[in-house]
């Protein structure tokens, strides 16, 4: 049976923790590997959380001892990793039982196994907390998406071996993580001359918490030109023959490739082009929210 490393960063998110860890051990077909990376918690209901899960679970716990960062502690989760395969996962956030009985773990594994072209695979969200209902995102990427700056979701599996030519998830990425690391991962392949694509699980197979009980990175002000810099320079030679009209510039390569991001409207004939019934439900629970330059102040994605 193959591993999967699942690697949980946290910082004083302990009281979510025992949910998150109890959805990864119901993942049925696989066996799962649970690294839990504390980044440096100070909130005593939290370390107790934590420390109580140490004792009654099979969990690995690395404790930073300074707060280094959610970039920096994915890292240190995998160094650790032994799986034949890896996913992240926030530590407010679960995994989902598929509809089949069956689970994303295994399913994304058979996937990967089946087609060594697939690059990574992810699953549908589904939202739960204060606001439910799935994200906007929730229908098949394409690479093409992907290097359009489409939303790459944080749960995505991948074998562990695409790690060897010396993918990190990078510290200076102030935001859009998720994003820049599946980046990564094509433009590696990329430069090594392999075909990449993306396998899908219709699930929805990830439970992505809204709630505010302290801030996502995902709702910090930040540019998404200044954001997408620092991937755009690493792989400066993917991305200049990705838009090859734009000069060979990182700002003019990093503005390009935002400019080419779709909006929430089109987030969403895209999600008709998967499943019309699908998308008419999404439109009919958000019609509020499909305004261009419209914010939501739960930060729903």
């Amino acid at each position: 049976m193959f591993k999967v490393s699942v690697i949980v960063p946290l910082h004083n998110a302990g009281a979510f923790l025992t949910e998150c860890v109890a959805s990864v051990e119901l993942s049925s077909g696989v066996e799962t590997e649970i690294i839990v990376v504390d980044d440096a918690s100070d909130d005593a209901l939290s370390l107790d959380h934590t420390n109580a899960l140490v004792v009654e679970r099979r969990i690995k716990l690395i404790r930073n001892s300074q707060n280094v960062g959610v970039q920096a502690s994915r890292n240190l989760g995998l160094k650790a990793a032994t799986g034949d395969f890896v996913v992240c996962l926030d530590a407010d956030d679960i995994l989902l039982p598929l509809p089949n009985g069956l689970s994303y773990l295994s399913e994304a594994v058979d996937i990967l196994n089946k087609n060594p072209d697939i690059v990574f695979v992810h699953t549908m969200s589904q939202m739960f907390g204060d606001f439910s209902g799935l994200t906007i995102s929730s229908y098949p990427l394409e690479v093409d998406l992907v290097l359009r700056k489409h939303h790459v979701p944080i749960s995505i599996v991948y074998r562990k071996s695409e790690l060897a030519s010396g993918i990190i998830h990078r510290k200076e990425v102030p935001k859009w993580q998720d994003w820049a690391f599946g980046v990564s991962l094509i433009a590696e392949r990329w430069r090594r001359g392999q075909r990449s694509a993306i396998g899908f699980v219709p699930g929805p197979g990830y439970g992505y918490r809204i709630h505010s009980a302290f801030p996502r990175i995902s709702r910090k002000l930040i540019s998404e030109i200044e954001a997408a810099k620092p991937i755009v320079s690493a792989y400066r030679d993917f991305f200049s023959a990705v838009v090859p009209e734009v000069e060979n510039d990182i700002e003019a390569l990093a503005s390009a490739i935002v400019a080419r991001k779709p909006n929430r409207l089109t987030d969403l004939l895209y999600m008709a082009r998967y499943d019309l019934e699908q998308a008419k439900s999404v439109a009919k629970q958000r019609a509020f929210s499909l305004k261009l330059g419209e914010t939501e102040q739960l930060g729903i994605p």
